[in-house]
């Protein structure tokens, strides 16, 4: 069997050599006969018609999926700056701390006013207490009976001087007494009424007025000392440090730069005359060069101004980042639509295999001995489709067995396997005159 792209060099006393140079890429096989090289299982599934855009390959820039420059909302003296430029923070961990003394002394200072304001309105609202009461109530029973004896005494009196039995200044003497008396009463009663009723309900709003502005004094020095430990927001890395320990920190000054990169933003710029094919939400295929992979992602925001120069328009694809190696900055590609949807061939996207730059489609195909066997047949996608991607170099055709499970070790010429089901269990093949058809498309 010819492979297009393969040399074969050979040294005396030596297996034959095979050099793959197809594609730009060049790699070294040593040759080896159906019968020695190891049978492969692999899962077999089915190329499909269906219905996708046309697609272009653009360019874009990875960005994070947040970035946060953090500021100080109190000025201070930095004491601590943990960390550095490339460190990674967790949510909530200290980026910066300011010296609290002032701020500790000022809250212990404003909770201490809030004890004593927080006690004067309970006493009020407990209103008089029963050991009070009773001293009041016996200041009353005391005015009570000295009332009662010089009413007496002033009856007696009041007798005599009519009957000029009393002289002027006995009279006038014994009803001042009683007048005293009376008023002593009076104002027993009135203490006693007092201490029963308890405080006026002025009163207790005026102290519950105190008592809730102190409150939030206190909430307010608290806040203050809180804010001289500057936390992360998000998990992310640092990337630029603006400050250093020892510096003086004004209200609203920078601390660090945060990225957050659990997830990133592809931000790519697609010609106007793409942009009526594009909808939030929809799959996008996109590739990082620089670690060699192709990554699933999603159209997260179209931006509707164009570059009046390039006119072009940014449209950001969110991509997941778990393992956190793409970083912000790196170069990036990505597959979008760009017209209208047509008639397109489509294979499961575990048929697809990256190696070195080159995409390939693992197919099941004949040996030069009329077996099973797979093969790596290099190819162009499409648009994605999400579990299916689209195949636009037309090298795959409708209903093509293509291989889903077991392709770490197919070549690109043709490996011997054998087809088992998602189980391990082998299954029947295809004939040679099934798979010829299924190749040629007929």
């Amino acid at each position: 069997m010819i492979i297009p792209g393969l040399t074969i060099f050979r040294k005396r006393g030596s297996l034959p050599v095979y050099v793959m140079a197809a594609f730009g890429v060049l790699s070294v096989v040593q040759h080896r006969t159906a019968a020695q090289m190891p049978v492969t299982k692999v899962v077999v599934g089915e190329a499909r018609t269906t219905e996708a855009a046309s697609t272009i390959s653009v360019v874009g820039t990875v960005e994070p999926i947040r970035r946060s420059r953090i500021s100080s909302e109190i000025a201070g003296r930095v004491e601590d700056m943990p960390g550095r430029e490339g460190d990674r923070m967790e949510k909530g961990d200290i980026v910066c701390q300011l010296s609290d003394s002032i701020f500790r002394l000022r809250f212990d200072e404003e909770q201490a006013e809030l004890q004593t304001l927080t006690a004067r309105h309970q006493e009020l609202l407990s209103g008089t207490r029963k050991e009070e009461l009773a001293r009041l109530k016996a200041l009353l029973d005391e005015s009570t009976a000295l009332f009662d004896r010089w009413k007496f005494e002033m009856d007696r009196v009041k007798e005599l001087y009519a009957g000029r039995e009393s002289n002027d200044k006995e009279f006038f003497d014994t009803k001042a007494e009683f007048l005293a008396a009376d008023r002593r009463r009076i104002a027993a009663q009135a203490a006693y009424d007092l201490g029963v009723e308890g405080p006026r309900k002025e009163t207790i709003l005026q102290a519950a007025s105190a008592l809730q502005k102190q409150q939030a004094i206190a909430r307010r020095a608290e806040d203050e000392l809180r804010k001289t430990t500057i936390r992360a927001p998000f998990s992310g890395y640092i990337v630029e440090r603006y400050i250093e320990t020892g510096e003086w920190l004004d209200v609203g000054d920078s601390v660090v730069e945060i990225v957050d990169l659990s997830s990133i933003l592809v931000r790519v710029h697609v010609p106007e005359s793409a942009l009526a094919f594009l909808k939030v939400d929809e799959p996008v295929r996109t590739r990082i060069d620089a670690l060699d992979q192709s990554l699933d992602g999603r159209i997260k925001h179209i931006l509707r101004q164009a570059d009046p120069n390039a006119r072009t328009f940014p449209v950001d694809i969110e991509v997941e980042n778990a393992d956190g190696k793409i970083a912000a900055g790196m170069f990036a590609r990505a597959t979008v639509p760009a017209a209208e949807k047509t008639s397109v061939v489509a294979v499961p996207k575990d048929a697809v295999v990256e190696r070195n730059g080159i995409v390939y489609v693992a197919l099941l195909t004949r040996d030069d001995r009329g077996g099973i066997a797979g093969v790596l047949s290099p190819v162009t996608l499409g648009a994605d489709l999400g579990e299916w991607v689209a195949i636009s170099s037309g090298n795959v055709k409708s209903g093509a067995q293509v291989l889903t499970r077991g392709t770490e070790r197919i070549l690109p010429f043709p490996t011997p396997v054998v087809v088992v089901d998602e189980l391990g269990n082998p299954v029947e093949t295809p004939t040679a005159e099934d798979q010829s058809r299924a190749e040629t498309g007929t």
